[in-house]
């Protein structure tokens, strides 16, 4: 009895490979005889792998950073409406504050008028205004034009011989500038007393008329 065998010693051990009785080195997986399909289908499932690493790791991030960039010129408008309504509430905020101030400085004028007048001093008007100043630039239609807040206050008091209503309109104004919210804030700008014609014939006899005019001082 004979058998055949054959040693291939060109490539030993390649019959043994072929039918599974050893392995196989990772180059030998790629050359061999099925080495054509293992590396395409090695090829579809690094793509595959490449293709799920992008969807899951790139084009989340992606997608929510052009939502938010075409989510920001909307915020841009938003944050100038805001800007706006910002500088119109603080403009607002402090024209209130300026009318308080205003309010208080008023109250606490006309309280040290009640106090300072004399009996025979009557008021008339207490007028707070802003006028142009004398020899200033521009027109009075000028809103640029310089002013100045003044206050004038008109009283009356009966025509007297001799110099008490003089007196008493010194003492007036005296009273008044000495005061320390009036002084810290206003001047005297001028005065003047005249007969009041409206007046001459009333019952109460003639009168005459004083005019106080208050001027702010510049800060």
């Amino acid at each position: 009895m004979s058998s055949r065998f054959r040693v291939d010693l060109l490539h030993p051990g390649q019959e043994v490979q072929q039918r599974g009785w050893a392995g196989q080195t990772s180059g030998q997986w790629f050359i061999g005889p099925d080495g054509p399909r293992r590396l395409a289908l090695y090829a579809l499932g690094s793509a595959a792998v490449l293709v799920v690493a992008f969807v899951a790791l790139v084009l989340p991030p992606y997608w929510r950073l052009s939502s938010d960039l075409n989510a920001l010129p909307g915020l841009r408008r938003d944050l100038a409406a805001r800007e706006t309504d910002l500088s119109l509430l603080r403009s607002n905020l402090g024209a209130l504050a300026e009318e308080a101030r205003r309010q208080v400085r008023w109250g606490d004028l006309l309280e040290t008028l009640s106090q300072q007048i004399p009996a025979t001093l009557r008021l008339q008007v207490v007028d707070a205004g802003r006028v142009a100043l004398p020899g200033a630039p521009g027109s009075k239609a000028d809103a640029s034009a310089p002013t100045e807040n003044t206050i004038r206050i008109d009283s009356v008091t009966p025509l007297r011989p001799g110099s008490p209503p003089l007196l008493e309109v010194a003492q007036f104004m005296g009273g008044i500038m000495r005061d320390p919210m009036v002084n810290k804030r206003f001047q005297l700008k001028s005065w003047e007393i005249k007969p009041d014609s409206a007046t001459a014939a009333s019952a109460d006899g003639p009168l005459l008329t004083v005019s106080i005019v208050l001027a702010e001082r510049p800060q």
